[in-house]
């Protein structure tokens, strides 16, 4: 009966470490794991990376669902317009625009900003008047002036980083 007794108290012994063991050794090795995970990401260099990464996530997001409902509310109208835009290189106005806002940013007189808006609107009719007729480069410039000062009046994203 004592050889039983041992052989049943070595049988549940040996179940408990023989199923236990593996799973503490698991679960250890997914703690250690998990916690080098979440201190990398707590890390101080990379948090502002995360942070940046998110914010360009939403707004792609957004950006894509905005032309996705664009499209799906479009005729063919619009479409028609948008043809000559399919095979222009507009790069160097999207350059000039992006300079002109930064300077927009940077005027603080009133009178400054119409003159810089001005000279801007010129150039960019100028060089529109390139590739499109004068008057679509005539609607284009003017179209790229109201987004000029659209993202002028917006803060940057100093300022916005500042505050919060």
């Amino acid at each position: 009966m004592k050889n039983f007794a041992a052989g049943l108290n070595n049988f549940w012994v040996g179940l408990f470490t023989g199923i236990m063991l593996p799973l503490i050794i698991v679960a250890g090795l997914l703690y250690a794991t998990v916690d080098k995970f979440t201190g990398l990401i707590e890390d101080a260099a990379i948090a502002p990376l995360i942070s940046r990464s998110e914010q360009t996530f939403d707004k792609v997001d957004n950006l894509l669902l905005t032309l996705d409902n664009k499209v799906d509310d479009a005729n063919l109208k619009d479409v028609a317009l948008l043809a000559p835009l399919k095979n222009a290189q507009l790069f160097p106005e999207l350059q000039a625009l992006a300079s002109g806002v930064t300077n927009l940013k940077q005027t603080v007189a009133d009178i400054d900003k119409q003159t810089l808006l001005a000279n801007l609107q010129e150039k960019l009719q100028a060089s529109l008047a390139t590739k499109f007729p004068e008057e679509q480069a005539k609607e284009l410039a003017q179209n790229l002036i109201n987004i000029a000062q659209v993202l002028a009046s917006q803060p940057s994203n100093n300022t916005m980083q500042a505050v919060q």
